[in-house]
């Protein structure tokens, strides 16, 4: 009896030292493709030799769900992978393959020349439900598909930072032309088209563009710059501002036809914030009016708490629903906001892949499940279901958005 006592004072004594544990919030994922559970992280899980399969992925940094199809970059195989409906199965095969010819090749450029059908190292890709748009990073080329293929190996019908599909150097310079211009790119890594405007993280030159119409053909030039002075600049060491950029990646406009006002949303990664510009820039050099992830527009500063950010990545944003979403890759997980922050240096209401705000670990420093992630690039939300592409684990997640 005395026994008894003696280790229920120890427990009382414990608890009220260090007091009681911390609660693990950590989600788990519903469905993962790529892999064929949830604690598995294979490169090409199931493909044969160095090649890809139907069902395999390889470092994929984009998902996109446009209501009925789902897309995924799948960068390391050179590659967009298409669902013609949302998986309902782990390792589920892809229906449609671009960038390769068939679902075996994993090759850039399909081992050859840059041509209209092939990619190298996509790292975005979206889709209104009609047209589709892929960042062809490799390749320093945004790609346009007029109609989503239903076949492998489908060509694009316009192509954005070269006046051919045949070029891939950054910003043309091919010995006939000269650098950066309104209708040149280096290594972009971001596409979204409203229903109005074009937007394009062109992170090399660290700037956005935005495009007033979608170009009718090759080569089409943008009629505004976010990030530089003008449309021929690509300073890499402007002061940290609200108009400066460095490595701008994910980027996200609202519809004219929902919003009365639309905002334009800028993962600006390498100043590891998120900015937000009340209205769609109209002219060079527009300041942004609100950050995520920093207490101000001149900090730049990462970090690991619910309202810090380190080297974000992908955003989503859910119009109907308000919910927002940062794959904050430095830190190994994703960042749910119920609504758009409307202040600076707003807190997340809910973290994925980590137990609490103020964990960063891959994986949570323990084995691969269903809770954790490594860097993932890639998020999409649309009020109901949540995808993230969880790069470095070759697999991409779904989970509740509730």
């Amino acid at each position: 009896m005395h026994r008894f006592f003696y280790i229920l004072s120890l427990f009382f004594l414990t608890s009220c030292v260090f007091g009681p544990a911390t609660e693990d919030s950590t989600e788990f994922a519903g469905l993962v493709l790529g892999q064929s559970n949830f604690e598995v992280a294979d490169t090409n899980s199931g493909a044969s030799g160095s090649n890809a399969a139907a069902s395999s992925l390889f470092s994929p940094k984009a998902v996109h769900f446009d209501g009925t199809k789902l897309f995924v970059a799948d960068s390391s195989n050179n590659r967009v992978l298409i669902w013609n409906s949302a998986p309902t199965s782990n390792k589920q095969n892809a229906d449609v393959v671009i960038g390769q010819t068939d679902k075996l090749g994993n090759t850039a450029n399909q081992g050859g020349a840059t041509g209209q059908s092939t990619l190298s190292n996509p790292t975005a890709v979206f889709s209104n439900g009609t047209r589709l748009f892929i960042a062809d990073t490799g390749n320093n080329r945004i790609l346009i598909f007029d109609t989503i293929p239903t076949s492998d190996n489908a060509n694009a019908d316009r192509v954005v930072g070269h006046a051919t599909f045949t070029e891939n150097e950054a910003n043309r310079l091919d010995g006939d032309t000269a650098g950066v211009r309104a209708d040149t790119l280096n290594g972009p890594t971001g596409v979204y088209y409203n229903g109005d405007k074009l937007f394009i993280s062109d992170t090399q030159n660290y700037r956005v563009l935005i495009f007033n119409s979608l170009p009718g053909t090759n080569s089409g030039s943008a009629d505004v710059v976010v990030g530089q002075v003008d449309k021929v600049t690509a300073s890499t060491s402007r002061p940290l501002a609200a108009n400066s950029l460095k490595k701008p990646s994910g980027i996200f406009a609202e519809s004219p036809a929902d919003a009365g006002v639309p905002r334009l949303i800028v993962s600006d990664t390498g100043n590891n914030r998120v900015l937000i510009f009340n209205s769609i820039p109209d002219s060079d050099n527009t300041s942004a009016n609100t950050v995520i992830g920093q207490t101000g527009l001149t900090a730049g500063g990462s970090g690991t708490s619910s309202s810090k950010l380190s080297a974000p990545e992908g955003i989503s944003h859910d119009e109907g629903t308000e919910q927002f979403l940062i794959a904050d890759r430095g830190n190994n997980r994703v960042l749910i906001y119920d609504s758009l922050p409307g202040s600076s240096g707003a807190s997340a209401s809910r973290v994925l892949g980590q137990a609490d705000f103020d964990s960063s670990g891959v994986n949570r420093n323990e084995e691969v499940d269903g809770n954790t992630l490594n860097q993932p690039y890639g998020v999409y939300t649309n009020g109901s279901i949540i995808w993230v592409a969880d790069t470095q684990n070759a697999r991409v997640l779904r989970f509740s958005a509730k």
